[in-house]
């Protein structure tokens, strides 16, 4: 190792250092006198919340048809964003399909003035002539 052992060990020390300078001001956050008082407001708006979610509840068992056209929106709202992402990773991966398949465009027996050529031999291949059948076709 290029580092002596002096350097290392007061790297260490750095380290150690700042660690210590980190879990006092950790400590000291923890200690300060709000902390309590902020577990004892989180209690009760716990206790606000509990109390909101029960009346909203009586309110759907009053009236139930604006509870579930709101559901219904929602529910749509969520059918249409899975519809949407799919329909995005579909092009993707018919984008990424295509861009591989057409890479042998260029290739020269691949040439639109050859097609009629190649579609001729792959049937002089398929039915060749020593069968009984001959198919030749003719321009």
């Amino acid at each position: 190792m290029s580092d002596s052992p002096d350097k290392l060990e007061q790297d260490v020390e750095a380290s150690r250092g700042r660690l210590d300078r980190t879990l006092a001001d950790l400590q000291a956050r923890f200690n300060r006198p709000g902390i309590p008082r902020d577990f004892a407001d989180l209690r009760r708006s716990g206790q606000a919340a509990s109390e909101t979610v029960e009346r909203l509840v009586a309110d759907v068992r009053v009236n139930p048809v604006p509870a579930l056209m709101i559901a219904a929106g929602f529910g749509l709202l969520v059918y249409e964003a899975f519809r949407t992402a799919a329909e995005r990773r579909r092009l993707a991966v018919v984008s990424a399909g295509s861009a591989i398949t057409t890479t042998d465009r260029h290739l020269p027996e691949n040439h639109p003035d050859r097609l009629h050529e190649r579609l001729d031999d792959a049937l002089e291949e398929s039915f060749p002539g020593s069968d009984p059948v001959s198919v030749r076709i003719t321009k």
